[in-house]
Parts: C-alpha cells; structure tokens; sequence
C-alpha cells in the first residue's frame, strides 16, 4: 500500500523529515527514519531521482529504487524555479531533520543551507551527507562507492596475489547511511536537552568507511613503536568445499576445536602441537584449515552441518541468496517480508533490524511513484487547492 494509506508506527513516530538525497547514502538514510516511524517527505526534482531509471522496473516503479525508499512520500518540485526554492525552504522549515548529499556549494545556491535555514528554524537537524567532507583537497571531487572503495584500501585485503578486489555490493554508501541516521539520531537526542536547538551533521563517506572496515588491519598499525606487528589474520576466512556444496566458519576457542575434530573424525590433531591453544590455531590457521580440507570434502554439505552443530561448532552453508529466502532463520525473523500491494501485487521488501517491544514497526509500505503524494504534502503544509493547481498548472510541482 501507498505510504499515506498506512497509520505511521514506530519509536520515531511524530518526526518530520525531508528527504532532499539521491542515489543510495542518503535515501538509505531516510528510509531508516522512515521505517523507525517517521514521516519521510521525499522531494525530487524535475525528473526524479536517478535511481528511478535502473531495472528492472513493475508498472514504472524500478526494483531497485524501491529497496531504499519505502515507507516514504514523494513530492516533485522544480528547483531551478525561484518559486519551487520557496516551497522547498518552506516544508524544509516544517521538518525536524533534513537529509541531503548535493556536492558543496549546492545547497547554498538553492537557499537550502543550513546556516539559511537555522535563522528562522533553530531547531532543525541537518544531515549533510559528502563523499569527502565540506572542505579538504577532495572536497569537489565526486565520490562514489567505488571511489570510496579504492582510496581506503580494503580492496587489497579483498583480492590475492597483488589483485585488489572490490566488494561488488555499494558498501561504503551503505556503511555512510546507517552511521548518518546513528549520528542525526544522536542530535536529535541533543536537541531534547538542549533547550530545543538542533545542529548540522556532517558525514563523510570516506571516514565512516575506513573507521567502519579498517580495525582488523589497524592491528598491524596500532603500536607505532612496536618492532615486531603481529602478522594479518586473513587466512581465517576460509571457503571449504563439500561433496556437493560449500560451507565457512571460524573455530576459536577449545570446544569447537575439540567439535570440529570430532565432527570430521579427526582425533589426531587434538595432540598436535600447532594447535594446542587459541593462540597456537591463530598463529597457524592456515595449517590447520590445511589439515581439515580434505576431511570436509568428504561429507555432503547437509552432513557436515548437521555434525558441527551437534557439536556447537560455528559453521555454516555459502548460500546464494536465493536459497537463503528459504533459510528456516530468515523465515522466523522475516527479514525479507512480501507484502501485498493493490497496483503491483506482491513485494518482496527487507525488514528492519530490530524488534522494538513497545514501538513496534510497520513495514508494509512500498516505495513511492514519482510525486506521488505531491497533493497530499502540500495540503498538509497548510497550501490551498485552488493554489495547488496553479503550482501544477505553472510547472513548479509536478
């Protein structure tokens, strides 16, 4: 069902936010809000926001626009119109949060800025969401996940053999959205004991994906004036190949090293001096995956599985994600919802991440189709019909 036909529930329940971002950090981040309870106004220029085009598309709504702005209302207003900057600056004066990723300088030029906007409204939260920040060497460089991807210098750790790798997933924005709704959050929380001022929040994509993927290897770089670094740890993340599969894990402490050796039938390497300790297994792990290879081969995925967690050992299938629609916990925790809707029939969404016990969600709500809701938003402000249709009839909404 469409957003507006639905009672907004959740612990943000109340919240106004105008949603001014594209692409994927921001909207993300609002469809967080959104699905925390908040009324989420997406406001997209002429043409609407690029995600929109990208297939596969049901009745003109694109699959993949739709995974990051549920729950939301969408209005289309001309911002290169004098009037259209008008009635933005106006539902932005509504709003508790604001939440945009325009490169710098942009805001400013639509009258939309924060230190504009404070004057009339100091109590509004502004999630300003950059690739490099708002200043710096970079700061006009334009940024996206890729770009993220290679500067910080993960990709390395991801390839082998000097082959850098990406994660082929859009990561670094992802990572930027949910520690921009942490972070707006946190102001709004400021906000209730301050006296009801609230504050620009800039995130930078580039620091919320080093501070986010970088810990494992700042091991080797905590010490500075440590001569001897101890050496990576990547070997851990080891695929094994079943019969007729493949499965991965991690076994650290002494019992599920004593349940792997038992689940495989591999009693031998109990009294084997490389892995008498966690320690020892760490400093040779890949010895000891070594070891157990071939046992693994041996067994059909499902037989494996079933003896290491009789054995309380952590391991798992490598699912594509279809077969992992079917997985009994994601069944149980509804983590890929389908909802039924009117127009486009059944979709398939992704649940939240948290079960709230006495604000409990409602996740049912599609993504919007282009100014949607326009009508709606604007009466809600407090603008007349007979003005509606002027705005429609001149262009400035659409």
């Amino acid at each position: 069902m469409a957003t507006s036909e639905m009672e907004r529930k959740g612990p943000c329940t109340g919240l106004t936010v105008l949603d001014l971002s594209t692409m994927v950090s921001g909207p993300m981040a609002g469809q967080i809000f959104s699905d925390l309870g908040a009324d989420v106004i997406k406001l997209e220029a002429v043409g609407g926001d690029v995600m929109r085009a990208i297939l596969p598309h049901h009745n003109g709504l694109g699959a993949y626009f739709s995974q990051y702005n549920r729950n939301k209302r969408s209005i289309v207003v001309d911002l290169k119109s004098e009037e259209g900057r008008r009635l933005a600056r106006r539902l932005a004066l509504r709003s508790d949060l604001l939440i945009e990723n325009f490169r710098p300088g942009v805001a400013g030029r639509l009258g939309l800025s924060f230190d504009e906007l404070k004057k009339e409204h100091p109590g509004l939260v502004y999630l300003s969401i950059k690739g490099f920040g708002e200043d710096g060497p970079y700061r006009d460089q334009p940024a996206y996940d890729q770009v993220i991807q290679g500067l910080v210098g993960f990709m390395a750790i991801q390839g082998a053999a000097g082959n850098p790798e990406p994660i082929r997933n859009a990561v670094a924005d992802k990572v930027s959205a949910m520690s921009a709704a942490m972070s707006a959050l946190a102001a709004l929380w400021a906000r209730e004991r301050n006296g009801g001022i609230g504050q620009k929040v800039v995130i930078k994509m580039l620091d919320a994906w080093a501070s986010f993927v970088s810990q494992e290897e700042m091991k080797n770089h905590t010490f500075l004036d440590s001569p001897n670094p101890p050496p990576p740890l990547r070997q851990i993340y080891r695929v094994f190949n079943t019969l007729d599969g493949k499965v991965i894990g991690l076994i650290i402490q002494d019992d599920q090293f004593r349940g792997i050796c038992a689940a495989v039938d591999r009693p031998d390497l109990l009294t084997d001096a490389r892995f008498g300790k966690p320690s020892d297994r760490l400093k040779n792990v890949g010895e000891l995956h070594d070891e157990l290879a071939p046992s693994i081969a041996r067994m059909s995925s499902a037989a494996f599985l079933e003896a290491t967690r009789e054995h309380e050992v952590p391991m798992a299938p490598v699912n594509t994600l279809e077969r992992f629609f079917e997985d009994p916990q994601a069944k149980h925790n509804r983590i890929f919802p389908v909802v039924e809707d009117p127009e486009f029939g059944r979709i398939r969404a992704l649940g939240f991440c948290a079960d709230f016990g006495e604000t409990p969600l409602r996740l049912d709500a599609r993504a919007p189709k282009l100014g949607e809701h326009t009508d709606e938003i604007l009466r809600t402000a407090g603008i007349a019909d007979d003005e509606i249709r002027r705005l429609r009839g001149a262009g400035i909404v659409g």
